[in-house]
């Protein structure tokens, strides 16, 4: 069996909902939408494959509903009113788009790629995020590349060179290529003779596209301290305003990116010192306990990392299945047999 040398992992929900916003108001009738938005998400992947040749399987992930909603929400995760702030609990439906058959139709789409061979998840209460952190993990280990493909700021933190001299990046046509921070000078030790294949296919991609090099940990501290509205996530605390009702976050500034995230001791000296510091003494109406323990609870809903999984969401994962040999032009099976349903296609633009 041949090992795929470059395998691009789709965010799915992401590809759905980015699409459907395309084309949303090109239709009146609901039923042309669907299988226009099937036709658009269809060949947005063929202009992907395309674009980065080198990819030679994909990995469709989907939402499954979420782990998240069941962890313990601490007490002081409040909004004004005192109502508990649910995780993601902000999200609302356009009251003007029939959802069911939105979500019927790419359930439909899930389907065929799956028929045909394609390489597509989609479990009980595993999210999106999820099936990419594992498949990404689980390829890169296993000696195989990733593009991860996605506008979800949270899959950031996946980049990686691997110790097998193996890379995942993030990208999207906007944003460009996202890749973990390295040296020019590095690569030719990051990728030594042994994996000069990888070496040349990271060139490639990295050539044909903008780059941004970053620290990925940075995204991970930031989120967990500071928050995230579009995933209904809260700052683990406000500074209050001494001379009005106004309260802030901490900003980006203040936070000290060198810290170990993940060792339990570091985070409580962190935020005590803080507490203790001017600026925060008499303007933070949370205990350090509390402040500690709200870290601890967005710290399980930021981070992709195998510690703060539950065992039967890994038993899930690790119970998956990959198939490395696929057929790529199959994709065209599938444009074709979407586009034999289709009366109307005024609406199909073109996106990518």
């Amino acid at each position: 069996m041949e090992r795929s040398k470059l395998t691009l992992l789709i965010d799915g929900n992401w590809l759905l909902m980015s699409r459907l916003s395309a084309i949303v108001n090109n239709y009146v009738d609901d039923n042309e939408l669907c299988k226009a938005l099937q036709l658009l998400m269809i060949q947005s992947i063929k202009k992907v494959i395309k674009k980065f040749q080198i990819i030679d399987n994909i990995i469709f992930c989907a939402d499954g509903g979420s782990w998240r909603n069941d962890i313990p929400i601490p007490e002081t995760v409040r909004d004004d009113d005192g109502n508990i702030i649910k995780y993601k609990g902000n999200r609302e439906k356009d009251a003007n788009i029939n959802w069911d058959l939105i979500f019927k139709a790419y359930e439909n789409l899930i389907s065929q790629l799956n028929n045909y061979g394609i390489n597509t998840y989609k479990e009980h209460l595993v999210e999106g995020d999820d099936l990419l952190w594992w498949w990404s993990k689980k390829l890169n280990s296993n000696g195989i590349n990733c593009i991860i493909w996605t506008k979800d700021n949270d899959l950031k933190q996946l980049v990686n060179i691997d110790n097998n001299k193996c890379f995942t990046v993030w990208w999207n046509e906007t944003n460009g290529m996202f890749v973990e921070n390295f040296d020019e000078d590095d690569l030719d030790f990051l990728f030594n003779n042994e994996y000069n294949e990888n070496d040349i296919i990271f060139k490639k991609i990295i050539n044909n596209t903008p780059v941004v090099k970053f620290n990925k940990e940075d995204i991970i501290i930031n989120k967990i301290i500071r928050g995230d509205k579009s995933d209904n996530i809260e700052p683990v605390l406000y500074k209050q305003s001494p001379k009005s009702t106004r309260k802030y976050r901490i900003t980006e500034k203040e936070i000290d990116y060198s810290i170990n995230w993940k060792n339990d001791d570091i985070i409580y000296d962190y935020f005590n010192k803080l507490l203790k510091s001017k600026k925060y003494s008499k303007n933070v109406n949370k205990s350090l306990d509390e402040v500690v323990e709200h870290y601890i609870y967005n710290r399980k809903l930021v981070a992709l990392d195998k510690d703060y999984y539950p065992s039967e969401i890994i038993n899930t994962l690790e119970n998956l299945t990959f198939n490395e040999n696929i057929d790529l032009s199959k994709i065209n099976d599938i444009e074709n047999n979407i586009r034999s349903d289709i009366n109307n296609l005024n609406g199909i633009i073109d996106f990518i």
